[in-house]
């Protein structure tokens, strides 16, 4: 992983969506990085806005479910500059670096019909739309809970906004689908669920993909499908969230 690279891990660092590879790497890199700093700093700042925007009274389950994720993750002690940074000469700094970045992270994007999905050889393209997902006012992320349908190790999160008219699908610590299947992600409306055929076998354990948002989800939903994709499901959900 090389040092441009590095710089475009900061969205999902924030976010805890590095596996434990990218997670050391980028922690080393960190720590000698201004732009960075800055990077995880703002996308933290714009998470805490998105969880202010709207506040529901939330179920009993909550709590346990917290408490089990505190459980499993790894607590980071902040990391704050040493004295006081000029934060317009950085933003220059920022401009001038990312502009030839972004141009070979576009080149490194696989296109299929209306999608996008990031393969791991461009990581910066996949936080570029992260990014732009949380940025805007309605952006929103949650974390699907495993149902107990089908004891899966790891976990899903979903970042989506309408007015991006994009989400973004992060998968981790997974077991790789079986043979001839694939992790899929359902959009649930009131009409039922809807295939969005993202289908990632997470043959390295992560599932990274980003696609165009169709609908109004009233719930996210994980199964594991035949490969070749299915207009209804045929399994098990075996992660769910509720919008």
């Amino acid at each position: 992983m090389n040092e441009i690279d590095l710089h475009h891990l900061g969205a999902a660092y924030a976010l805890d969506a590095l596996d434990t590879r990218e997670r050391a790497a980028f922690e080393a890199h960190y720590h000698e990085c201004d732009i960075c700093r800055d990077d995880v700093f703002q996308f933290r700042e714009t998470l805490a806005d998105i969880a202010g925007a709207a506040r529901v009274e939330p179920p009993a389950s909550v709590k346990d479910r917290v408490m089990a994720e505190v459980a499993r993750t790894r607590p980071l002690s902040p990391l704050l500059p040493e004295g006081v940074i000029d934060l317009a000469e950085r933003r220059r700094r920022r401009r001038r670096f990312l502009a030839p970045a972004l141009s070979a992270a576009a080149a490194a994007v696989v296109v299929t019909g209306a999608s996008i999905v990031v393969t791991r050889d461009s990581q910066s393209a996949y936080a570029e739309e992260l990014s732009a997902v949380l940025a805007q006012p309605d952006g929103q992320i949650v974390t699907l809970g495993d149902t107990g349908a089908n004891a899966v190790d790891g976990s899903f999160k979903v970042a989506w906004s309408a007015t991006e008219g994009r989400l973004v699908l992060l998968g981790d610590a997974l077991p790789e689908a079986p043979n001839d299947h694939a992790y899929e992600l359902w959009l649930i409306d009131e009409a039922g669920a809807h295939a969005t055929y993202i289908l990632d076998s997470a043959s390295d354990g992560n599932v990274r993909a980003a696609i165009d948002l169709a609908g109004e989800p009233t719930a996210w939903g994980i199964t594991i499908e035949p490969e070749g994709g299915s207009p209804t499901p045929t399994g098990d959900v075996i992660f769910l969230a509720e919008v």
